[in-house]
């Protein structure tokens, strides 16, 4: 059906059209009976139409956390009309119903078809979630075509969340669990994605394939049920649509981009004050300790009883730990080191647990369970949140203002938002223009917009872990939550000094570097796996910390654009069908390739797209030949590429990120046709980059002429801008630098060979 031709008939003889009493109008659509069902179409913006469909009464279109706020203004829509349909058109997309029998379909701008047209299949059921009383769900088939990607009797599709062990997905059950969220939403190759929300956040929707596959069906607890619809011919366009949806992830503080060490187990203060010295004198860069339970009680919670114990000390410092929390937290940070501390969504003492149980604030009542969560807090109560965040500000003047590391919240599906709703309240409150972050188990569609991100739970010590482990991080970012980690070297179990050495250089290019252990193995401080792997750990976090410019950019594009900066490879080689499940590589960017090794041995195969040209990092030979290369390293080498026609952003070598800018910018070329990057600078820590005050660094290399130029925009001049620039070729007949001060505006010419 083509789109234009379709505008020509719109609005055909009354005989061929449902009768004008039977539809409704909207603000921004329009409702109509289909069947039993009520049915409304509506253009949310250009590039999101929604399909709202109720059993019972009238749509009543949920309000969701999912969602992020949207300014009231009015949408550019029209109502089409033809044979026998009637829809919703923008200059993006158009969705049709047919009101006699329900089908339904969506197509783009130019008349190509998103969603073929199938019944609406709409029907009430009964179903159970989460192992609680069957109620009333709604069931939505959509039609589905086969797409190129597609396995032989599978349909498949991209961003469902990390549950599944590959990047395409063939259902969607969502749930969160330990490391573990499976969201809502999805990509379709056949050019569009989709946001399901339900009447009741805490009961989202699920899709699985229908039996026919020629269907998908959609299945929303309670009695609303809503699809975002929005055309997105490629997985950038669809993380684009995403978070104009769902919210832009904000920008994490700039030294969340450094390694930041973490454990179970740290005994005391002079403990922690030898483990930084130790970085420090073997000059191992670090911007970060994250303490768990240890820092505010002496023994974990884990056997404290439902009703709690007397004086729990759910709020407050373990004096063994932290017996001058404030003299301790400012000493650190004069060192460049930050602290995070572990929270938990729980009470302990048991007369706060009465008060909870009182108020009603007690998430599940008090009822008893096999874990913890009978004493989980109810952070969607607007009264408990003002009470926790009251709680929360006592630590503010002790300097513990960088963030908190949010454990075990799976108590319910948004139980992670409203708690890092409280958090971030409370920071804002005691210092309104610091960036919250947090580090959470899952996370629910919107967490990205607080300034939150996720890490993938307590997993093992394994290679087969390391291995899964960017499809992991991978799947995250194309589901909205760019800035993810893991527990670098597993936390349950021993690694080895292979293991952990290969892992922290996985690490380099995961959007967070942090690792994590257990309290009863060998924490993973790098001196305490022998001197080849330290040699190696200490290489893999100089490099991380010369990234952090071409890093820190990259969140600034996520901010602007929705486009993750770990992005698999179809997201920038859509039309290589060798791209379609490839996770044990990946790109930062569109320029840097990533290929760490991810099994022992210190061999692997690494498949370079044959459509661009391809250099090794730092390397002036452009790689010819087969697109597959099979590479063999030692225990310091990293396998990594950078794509012909790119400029890459470097930073000196610094022990922690306060130390920026450290020296001049190291901007690299690599030629082979024109290219650009923008550098992003500002002040690292502040919410004003919100309101423009950056300093953004075009940079153009102009291939034909053998020039680099860059124009800097932008109120920013803080002290830690670059001044200087370093610009190093890696041309085919040699490696050619010059330096010169990186002024307002600038050009140095180096010599390209075509």
């Amino acid at each position: 059906m083509n789109f234009r031709l379709l505008l020509a008939v719109v609005f055909l003889a009354s005989a061929r059209l449902p009768a004008q009493e039977s539809i409704e109008q909207t603000s921004n659509g329009f409702r109509i009976k289909v069947g039993e069902a009520q049915v409304e179409l509506a253009a949310v913006s250009a590039d999101i139409l929604r399909l709202s469909v109720a059993g019972d009464g009238k749509v009543d279109v949920a309000e969701s956390t999912f969602l992020a706020p949207r300014p009231p203004g009015n949408v550019n829509w029209s109502r089409v009309s033809t044979n026998g349909l009637v829809g919703v058109q923008t200059d993006r997309a158009e969705l049709l119903i047919n009101p006699t029998n329900g089908d339904w379909s969506l197509l783009n701008a130019e008349g190509n078809v998103l969603i073929p047209s199938h019944p609406l299949g709409y029907r009430a059921i009964k179903t159970a979630f989460y192992g609680a009383e069957a109620s009333e769900s709604q069931i939505i088939s959509l039609g589905w075509a086969p797409q190129k990607h597609d396995a032989p009797g599978r349909m498949q599709v991209y961003g469902c969340g990390n549950a599944a062990s590959s990047l395409q997905q063939s259902e969607g059950r969502t749930s969160s669990g330990n490391g573990v969220a499976t969201i809502p939403f999805y990509w379709a190759p056949s050019g569009y994605s989709v946001l399901a929300v339900s009447g009741d956040d805490n009961k989202p929707a699920s899709w699985q394939p229908g039996e026919d596959l020629k269907s998908l069906v959609w299945t929303f607890p309670g009695k609303t049920a809503d699809l975002y619809l929005m055309p997105s011919s490629n997985l950038r366009e669809a993380e684009g649509a995403y978070a104009r949806a769902s919210g832009a992830a904000l920008i994490p503080p700039r030294w969340t981009f450094g390694y930041l060490q973490s454990r179970w187990g740290w005994k005391d203060r002079a403990y922690i004050e030898d483990t930084l010295k130790h970085f420090r004198d073997l000059k191992l860069p670090l911007d970060g300790f994250i303490y768990d339970f240890e820092w505010y009680t002496p023994k974990p919670d884990y056997e404290v009883p439902p009703a709690g114990l007397e004086k729990f000390p759910d709020f407050g410092f373990n004096p063994g730990l932290f017996p001058s929390p404030a003299q301790q937290i400012a000493a650190y940070k004069q060192e460049g080191v930050h602290s995070i501390g572990i929270r938990k969504p729980r009470m302990g003492d048991r007369d706060t647990l009465v008060m909870m149980h009182e108020k009603g604030w007690s998430l599940n009542g008090g009822k008893k369970d096999e874990l913890y969560h009978n004493r989980d807090f109810d952070f969607s109560n607007p009264d408990a949140r003002e009470w926790y965040i009251h709680q929360t500000t006592a630590y503010f003047p002790m300097g513990l203002t960088e963030g908190w590391w949010n454990d075990e919240g799976e108590g319910n599906y948004t139980l992670y938002y409203y708690w890092n709703l409280a958090e971030s309240e409370a920071l804002h409150r005691f210092l309104p223009k610091e960036r919250f972050w947090s580090l959470n188990r899952s996370f629910s569609p919107g967490l990205q917009r607080l300034g939150a991100a996720m890490w993938t739970g307590d997993i093992k010590a394994t290679w087969p872990t390391l291995e899964r482990t960017p499809t992991d991080l991978l799947n995250l970012g194309l589901s909205g939550m760019p800035f993810a980690a893991c527990d670098i070297g597993g936390f349950i179990g021993e690694t080895s000094p292979e293991l952990l050495a290969r892992w922290m250089q996985a690490g380099v290019f995961f959007p967070k570097m942090r690792t994590h252990s257990d309290h009863v193995v060998t924490p993973h401080f790098p001196w305490l796996f022998g001197p080849a792997a330290l040699r190696s750990i200490r290489k893999s976090l100089e490099l991380r910390y010369r990234l952090i410019p071409y890093y820190y950019s990259l969140a600034h594009e996520t901010f602007s654009t929705g486009a993750p900066m770990m992005r698999p490879l179809i997201m920038e080689f859509p039309n290589d069908t060798k791209t379609a499940n490839l996770s044990d590589e990946w790109l930062m960017g569109r320029s840097l390739l990533a290929a760490p090794i991810l099994n022992p041995g210190g061999k692997r195969s690494v498949y370079l797209p044959p459509s661009a040209r391809w250099y090794r990092f730092g390397k002036n030979q452009v790689i010819q030949g087969a697109a597959t290369q099979n590479v063999t390293t030692t225990l310091d080498e990293i396998p990594m590429y950078v794509r012909a026609g790119s400029i890459l952003p470097l930073g000196p070598l610094i022990m922690h990120t306060d130390q920026l800018p450290g020296g001049p910018l190291e901007v690299q070329i690599y030629p082979g046709a024109d290219a650009d990057f923008t550098l992003v600078e500002d002040d690292g820590h502040t919410t004003d980059y919100l309101s423009g005050k950056v300093r953004r660094t075009m940079f153009h290399w102009n291939e034909a002429k053998g020039e680099l130029s860059w124009k800097c925009a932008g109120p920013y001049n803080g002290a830690d801008l670059f001044r200087d620039i370093h610009a190093v070729i890696f041309d085919a007949n040699g490696v050619r630098e010059m330096k010169g001060a990186l002024k307002a505006e600038g050009t140095l010419a180096l010599r390209s060979e075509k």
